[in-house]
């Protein structure tokens, strides 16, 4: 049996800083439409700790991931992208 070894990617202040927010974004538009991290994971087709790990900065999640998650929760992609305190390299 071969044994996979985990690689962890080191990701710099600005790009943790944009997940971070990303996050929080999440969480607020979750909260308000008061739903579990469950509930969302579950009709997104995720697990919960993979939302988990989305809502608290530490996944960075693909685009068609977000599409899932904005479709269910009946926003526009614009609703949880709200990163414009923060610029591109």
């Amino acid at each position: 049996m071969i044994k996979s070894k985990k690689v962890t990617i080191h990701r710099d202040d600005q790009d943790s800083l944009i997940l971070q927010k990303f996050g929080e974004n999440l969480r607020k538009i979750r909260e308000k439409a008061e739903l579990s991290q469950e509930q969302v994971a579950y009709e997104a087709g995720f697990s919960r700790s993979y939302y988990t790990e989305v809502e608290t900065g530490k996944r960075n999640i693909s685009l068609l991931n977000i599409l899932k998650i904005c479709s269910f929760l009946k926003i526009e992609i614009n609703d949880i992208i709200k990163l414009k305190d923060f610029s591109t390299k």
